[in-house]
């Protein structure tokens, strides 16, 4: 099944903030692949191979949904795996049993002296179930586990420690661009509301916190988190990875 945009996207953003997206349920066929890009999977299995096609094809889906020409440009990844966008693009990559999905966006720029648009994004989808045993323990702060249990109460049913682990894999995938800083699971902080939004804070201790904002939705078949910082919450400080290649996010 070939990526498409939904019918209204899986998760919106503010009008404002134009975002493209590509989303499947298939697998693609490798063969789609630029020889650059088979070059990056030459030594995987089979299954990770054709992860990692469709994950490119959902990308370039979400490239074109902005207007980004996507013919003879393939997608490389830096050296921990993320995803290296045109220049001037932002975007993120995320596979998860069944569904594979890709977001991208056009980076925002200073106008007047005044910092526009979106910085960095971020995409994380996980099955639709509740995390293994012991996990929560090591992902979650005692404040977290403690707002994940009213949440429960108050809204049964729902997965909340996914949603509040995917919600931190979203933020670190927003983050990583922007600082090239790898981040523990401690130094994201997330805040979960019922009514399908999120907001989190990412430091290393170094740099000011960078403020990020999200959507998430839940069901029928996976969580879904999507998050995203303005350029103008883009603390002074944050070193930026931003290149001619374009800005990382997988």
């Amino acid at each position: 099944m070939p990526p498409r945009r939904s019918a209204g996207e899986p998760l919106a953003l503010p009008a404002v903030w134009r975002i493209g997206w590509g989303v499947t349920t298939g697998a693609a066929d490798p063969a789609i692949l630029y020889p650059a890009e088979a070059a990056l999977v030459t030594r995987a299995l089979p299954e990770r191979v054709a992860e990692f096609a469709t994950g490119r094809e959902c990308a370039r889906t979400a490239l074109r949904e902005i207007g980004v020409v996507t013919s003879d440009h393939p997608i490389l990844a830096d050296p921990h795996g993320a995803p290296l966008w045109p220049a001037g693009v932002i975007g993120s990559i995320t596979h998860t049993a069944g569904w594979t999905g890709a977001v991208a966006a056009r980076q925002g720029t200073g106008v007047r002296g005044h910092r526009t648009g979106l910085a960095s994004i971020g995409l994380d989808a996980e099955v639709m179930a509740p995390l293994p045993d012991g996990v929560l323990d090591v992902v979650a702060t005692s404040p977290e586990r403690a707002e994940l249990h009213l949440l429960d109460k108050s809204h049964p049913g729902t997965p909340w420690d996914t949603l509040l682990f995917a919600a931190k894999e979203a933020t670190y995938k927003a983050w990583y661009p922007l600082t090239g800083v790898v981040l523990h699971h401690e130094q994201v902080r997330v805040q979960l509301t019922a009514d399908g939004t999120f907001r989190a804070e990412a430091s290393d201790g170094i740099r000011m916190p960078l403020r990020v904002q999200g959507r998430w939705r839940a069901g029928p078949d996976v969580v879904l988190t999507l998050a995203a910082v303005a350029a103008r919450e883009v603390p002074r400080d944050a070193a930026t990875r931003r290149t001619a290649r374009g800005a990382a996010s997988r």
